[in-house]
């Protein structure tokens, strides 16, 4: 039981400062001045003694239909348009790996060198030689050590190049940069 004297009601209303206890958070809302002012009073309050208090002070549902939406809350039923349905009992819609089969098969039968969206959704080009990137991938892989070894000295030097070069100095900072 809380007796709400006039301090007690202080640290209510300071617990809501940037808080609003109405619109569609605003039960996240109270669980931030209920935190704030069990914290204030120094002792747990429930969320429902907070809110009995303010009813009793404030038309909360009036409030609360008052504040704005910041989306449209219209409700509408769905249904699905008969065209699918139709589909559906006639056994026509595709299944997963049927659209990815039949994707793969446009991808093969395209042929220009302009870009086009893998089944990944990923933009690729359709027909090219591999990056450079893409090269130095498999000739790191670890049956190759000739390109993790070059990897580990270009790390190696960088790490040396930055550790004995002196702060104050220009070329130190440009070094430092790339």
């Amino acid at each position: 039981v809380v007796v709400w004297s006039p301090e007690v009601e202080v640290c209510l209303f300071h617990a809501m400062l940037g808080h609003k206890p109405v619109g569609v958070n605003r039960h996240f809302h109270m669980i931030c001045i209920r935190d704030k002012f069990s914290q204030n009073i120094g002792r747990q309050i429930s969320s429902k003694v907070i809110w009995d208090h303010l009813s009793t002070m404030y038309d909360m549902q009036a409030l609360h239909e008052s504040e704005i939406l910041p989306f449209p809350n219209i409700e509408k039923n769905f249904v699905l348009p008969d065209e699918m349905i139709q589909e559906v009992r006639e056994g026509k819609v595709m299944m997963e790996e049927e659209v990815k089969e039949e994707i793969k098969e446009e991808m093969e039968t395209h042929t220009g060198p302009e870009e086009v969206f893998t089944p990944s959704g990923n933009l690729g080009k359709s027909s090219e030689k591999p990056s450079s990137k893409e090269k130095e991938k498999t000739s790191s892989d670890p049956g190759s050590k000739e390109g993790s070894d070059k990897r580990k000295r270009n790390r190696v030097t960088e790490k040396v190049l930055n550790a004995n070069s002196n702060p104050s100095s220009p070329s130190a900072a440009k070094r430092r940069r790339t």
